[in-house]
């Protein structure tokens, strides 16, 4: 990983380093942003490169490896010459970060940017770790099923919901307390509550199913402190499909807004 560090250096002339929880959260801040929260494929490629530096055992990331992973080519037949995807994309990207950091990101404390003729990220510190204002990120575990139809339903009412999550938090903003939201993998663990983790919240889900009958349970975890924050039920007196989880959805995305507003004023 390359870690690039400004006039932010300790009294010993020491950078400060960056660590994986603070690149992570720049990486949550930037995909949320106006520039890349409408071009998925741009945050792909984003989210594909800081994770690859983020790996425990490195691999070599060149061209080929970027054009498979990413923009899901075959590999039996895909040949960087006849297939520029990688290049366009990185160059749009190195613009993208470019006119971020000149618009809305100009107070961002960290930087990512690609050099030219290279597809590994840089990261720059322009202030102080700790300086400015440090956003809680929640992480959206799947969704559990407890009966035995509707995991469909769950699955779909967690995407459903984490959609509209986003697009709460990035046009509210509440307060100076702004949310960023990062969806787990269906295989990617809980935060261990005793450690703390890397992210501030952990929201959990489970759904029953009947017939004419949905309740959704819900419940936000401080990661740190190993507390419960924020708990509700919801419930639906009608069959389950895609207009209940877009009700359901809308009613808890507005009541877990309305936690964090009043949370960002408390504290």
């Amino acid at each position: 990983m390359v870690i690039m560090s400004m006039a932010d250096s300790t009294a010993a002339g020491v950078p400060e380093p960056l660590d994986r929880e603070e690149i992570e959260r720049v990486l949550a801040l930037l995909l949320v942003s106006p520039l890349f929260a409408k071009s998925r494929r741009m945050g792909s490629l984003l989210r594909f490169l800081v994770e690859h530096d983020l790996q425990a055992g490195k691999t070599p990331l060149t061209e080929h490896a970027i054009g498979i992973a990413v923009f899901r080519r075959d590999p039996a037949v895909y040949c960087t010459g006849d297939d520029p995807v990688v290049r366009v994309q990185v160059g749009r990207l190195r613009r993208k970060l470019a006119a971020h950091y000149a618009g809305n990101g100009q107070q961002d404390p960290v930087r990512f940017s690609i050099p030219p003729g290279c597809y590994r990220l840089t990261y720059q510190r322009l202030r102080p770790k700790g300086v400015g204002t440090r956003h809680p990120v929640v992480q959206i575990q799947p969704f559990t099923c407890l009966t035995r139809d509707g995991n469909d339903f769950a699955r779909g009412l967690c995407e459903e919901l984490s959609c509209r999550l986003f697009e709460s938090f990035e046009q509210a903003q509440t307060g100076t307390n702004h949310v960023l939201m990062r969806v787990a993998r269906n295989s990617e663990p809980v935060p261990d509550l005793k450690r703390g983790g890397r992210y501030s919240y952990c929201l959990e889900g489970s759904v029953r199913v009947e017939p004419s009958r949905v309740r959704a349970s819900l419940r936000l975890v401080d990661v740190a402190q190993g507390r419960i924050r924020w708990s509700a039920q919801f419930d639906r007196d009608r069959p389950y499909g895609i207009a209940t989880q877009e009700d359901l959805a809308q009613s808890i995305c507005r009541s877990l807004t309305g936690y964090f507003a009043t949370a960002g004023k408390e504290g």
